[in-house]
């Protein structure tokens, strides 16, 4: 094999997370949650094909590394974040709604224009 099959790897775990966020959700999350889990989903889905282009040439790290550290950060302080309005918060649930972000991350990449190159996050 001469090329990475970014395309299949990005479909599979966005498909395999997604699943994974949908059992968390259908054991202990609330209406509130899983429309939170929506919403990061199609923001993560949004930022994918907004601001993914081919890293090519220049020196731009790839998107998972560029984002990760924006997710530790969410995923630290969704909880804290959520509690005055929830009452109680999962950490499971916290994880899968950050973790869909990325879920709907790589699905759009894994479905776009750019689904079989390496990708980096880009403003133009």
């Amino acid at each position: 094999m001469k090329t990475v099959p970014y395309a299949a790897i990005r479909l599979g775990g966005g498909v395999l997370a997604t699943l994974w966020c949908i059992y968390v959700f259908s054991r202990e999350g609330s209406v509130p949650t899983v429309f939170l889990g929506l919403v990061t989903f199609t923001a993560g889905w949004f930022a994918a094909q907004r601001f993914g282009r081919p890293v090519g040439l220049s020196n731009r790290p790839p998107w998972l590394d560029t984002v990760l550290p924006i997710a530790i950060a969410a995923f630290a302080l969704l909880p804290a974040a959520l509690y005055p309005f929830l009452g109680t918060v999962s950490i499971a649930v916290a994880a899968a709604i950050v973790v869909l972000f990325f879920a709907g991350m790589s699905i759009s990449l894994g479905v776009g224009p750019f689904a079989n190159v390496k990708v980096g996050l880009a403003t133009k």
